[in-house]
């Protein structure tokens, strides 16, 4: 059964002492006010805090273009001021050290590989960085592949007991000769290395040289070792620096055990001495 709710009647007067209609409502309304306003302070707390909330979260939606923007901004590479006039003093020096290198070459009948003409600076400006490596790192590469194919230094580091070019016959010493090559003492089976990479043109009996091998190297150069007493390497065989291709031995027209080393430039016989060291 329900219990009927009780009201309170409300009734307002003007300022002429008048009564206006009068209202009814819910006793329980005018008992329990405090609550009830209490509750509507919260409802209007929590929309405030909630308008708030989406204010903020919209600012920060719109933060990060802000920030990126402000990066790029500051970050943006700085620019670099370069003294031309160092830089042309620089590579003016190494192309110096370039000639000097090719003296050294040219002394072994070696073909120069650098010319000023090919690269370097211009008389006027500097060119391109990217210009200026390409040459060098040419230039570098062509002594590399010169070097590799140019025999240098002692293919076994023994005495020089017969030098190249005229001597008097080391059998009986009754006349002069021409030795095309240079004698390097040594005991027999000491190891023989080939002084630049190759290919075996020759590999047994030739003459007077007993035991021999030919290598035929790049840049118009081949050499020659005589008197081997083993022979390690075959004919088309391709040959690396330093490698060992035979032993020092006594075999042909010899007076003891000795590798006899020649090289030939284009043909021609030319002095091993000049490319035993690089002065």
């Amino acid at each position: 059964m329900k219990t009927k709710k009780e009201k309170t009647t409300i009734l307002f007067v003007n300022k002429n002492s008048q009564a206006l209609k009068p209202i009814q409502v819910s006793s329980s309304l005018i008992i329990n006010w405090k609550k009830y306003l209490s509750a509507l302070s919260l409802l209007f707390i929590i929309l405030i805090g909630t308008i708030i909330y989406l204010v903020s979260d919209n600012m920060r939606q719109n933060k990060p273009q802000e920030t990126l923007s402000t990066k790029l901004k500051y970050t943006q590479p700085e620019t670099v001021t370069v003294d031309t006039n160092v830089v042309r003093q620089k590579f003016t020096k190494i192309d110096k050290e370039l000639s000097t290198i090719n003296d050294f070459l040219k002394a072994r009948g070696i073909k120069a590989a650098f010319n000023k003409s090919q690269g370097g600076e211009t008389d006027n400006d500097m060119i391109s960085t990217e210009e200026i490596t390409n040459f060098y790192e040419g230039y570098l590469n062509r002594i590399i592949h010169d070097i590799a194919y140019t025999p240098l230094g002692f293919p076994y580091k023994g005495a020089i007991t017969s030098t190249f070019g005229h001597r008097e016959n080391p059998f009986d010493g009754s006349n002069i000769e021409t030795h095309k090559g240079l004698d390097i003492q040594g005991p027999v089976g000491a190891h023989v290395k080939a002084m630049a990479k190759g290919e075996v043109a020759f590999a047994g009996q030739k003459g007077g040289f007993g035991n021999c091998i030919i290598l035929k190297h790049g840049n118009g150069f081949e050499t020659l070792y005589g008197h081997l007493s083993k022979i390690l390497v075959s004919v088309g065989q391709q040959i690396n620096i330093g490698q060992q291709i035979g032993d020092i031995g006594s075999t042909g027209r010899s007076t003891g055990p000795h590798l006899h080393y020649e090289i030939h430039r284009y043909g021609q016989k030319i002095n091993p001495q000049a490319f035993l060291t690089l002065n």
